[in-house]
């Protein structure tokens, strides 16, 4: 039997595949499951992943939570002199 993947691994898949972009919660409710996302971006932070939040305001009044996956900066080659 092929291993599942979990809606955690879904998540830390989709995070990894848009670096750099906001992602609003309804989104990832729609990969991650819509009940527990919140808790399984924590695992994948958990994981390793640096994942930011904030919060925006639309015209209309109503807050969106968004998340955004920032890679770690690629190491640069260091001189010996």
């Amino acid at each position: 039997m092929a291993n599942k993947l979990t809606y955690t691994d879904r998540l830390q898949s989709y995070f990894e595949a848009h670096p750099q972009q906001w992602i609003d919660g309804l989104t990832l409710s729609e990969r991650g499951g819509s009940y527990g996302w919140r808790s399984r971006v924590s695992d994948v932070r958990k994981r390793g992943l640096a994942i930011k939040n904030r919060q925006r305001s639309l015209s209309s009044g109503r807050i969106i939570s968004e998340y955004k996956y920032v890679p770690p900066e690629p190491e640069t080659p260091r001189t010996l002199f």
